[in-house]
């Protein structure tokens, strides 16, 4: 699984995501992954094994964390990515996370986009440590840095990683240094941005210099540039057109009530649930009720995991779980 934030529309295309179904999510069409209820990056995909973000992209790491824990329960050789920002390392759900990961060796990649700025926030009024990647110090993990502006230099970092974390489980945080070449919002500008900043940033366009890399390497000649670049215009072109051919959304009663509630999963051969004669009860605590109510859940769902405050050996303040 792969967990993105609002910038990375790249995760959904290479991943196989449908260009006009982007566009439809993004023009407020009942194509969207969000059926026109929202045109950002707010939706995941099962099929292509995306969640979506949260808005203030901290939280997204704990979602990871649950992730990559039922894998390791199930054994899987799997490895969880989770993107965030240098702003979301400021908040509480970063240590919470990456605190957790690191305490049960969970197989996730963490992310940190570091641009310089939480918004309009400079790293400098964020935190000391030289880097971010300093940090996986304090949490007892390891860590890398890489130039985020350096395709080649991300790719081989992550795979190797990931492949690493498959065979031996465990966090790893990964700290891209790079830039952010517009405002947070197209209304928000970079006027707190120094120029010569800016002009430094611009010189190291990762997808010039990419370009100009293959061309020097031989790998890629002008011929293929253009065919290649065509490919995509046309593509983006045909995606925008089925997008704007759309009818808009019309508010329908039923259909959004039917997308309140997940549909109702049957076990096994079982219709509705029915009383044949009363069952007799019996009196008991509330505690204890709760306590009953675990344990059979316990005993019918195989995936079920219990998380909690000294809810183990201790089994909890009020003994719930003791036992």
């Amino acid at each position: 699984y792969i967990l993105p934030m609002h910038r990375n529309l790249g995760v959904f295309t290479t991943r196989g995501v449908p260009m006009a179904r982007l566009f439809g999510q993004f023009q407020g069409h009942a194509s969207g992954f969000t059926k026109g209820r929202d045109r950002s990056f707010h939706f995941g995909t099962q099929e292509h094994k995306i969640v979506g973000m949260i808005s203030h992209l901290g939280p997204q790491m704990g979602v990871a964390d649950g992730i990559a824990l039922a894998h390791k329960l199930r054994k899987e050789q799997q490895c969880t990515l989770v993107f965030t920002g240098d702003g979301a390392t400021s908040e509480g759900d970063f240590h919470e996370s990456v605190n957790t990961a690191a305490v049960w060796d969970l197989p996730v990649i963490i992310l940190v986009e570091n641009n310089g700025y939480g918004l309009s926030t400079p790293s400098s009024e964020q935190f000391r440590c030289r880097f971010l990647s300093d940090k996986a110090l304090g949490y007892g993990i390891e860590s890398r840095v890489v130039a985020g502006n350096n395709i080649l230099e991300v790719v081989h970092t992550l795979r190797e990683v990931a492949t690493s974390i498959r065979r031996r489980p465990r966090p790893v945080l990964v700290e891209c240094m790079t830039f952010r070449m517009r405002g947070h919002e197209e209304a928000s500008g970079t006027k707190y941005v120094p120029k010569e900043l800016m002009e430094e940033w611009g010189r190291k366009d990762p997808v010039a210099n990419y370009e100009n890399w293959l061309l020097a390497q031989g790998i890629l000649s002008e011929t293929m540039r253009d065919a290649t670049h065509h490919a995509i215009k046309q593509e983006v072109a045909q995606a925008v057109e089925i997008a704007f051919s759309e009818e808009p959304v019309k508010a329908d009663l039923a259909t959004e009530l039917n997308d309140v509630y997940a549909k109702p999963i049957v076990h096994g051969d079982r219709g509705p649930a029915r009383v044949e004669t009363p069952v007799q009860g019996k009196e008991m605590r509330f505690i204890d009720g709760i306590t009953d109510g675990l344990r059979e859940s316990m005993r019918r769902f195989d995936n079920l995991v219990l998380m909690g405050q000294d809810i183990a050996e201790y089994g909890g303040a009020f003994k719930v779980t003791d036992g």
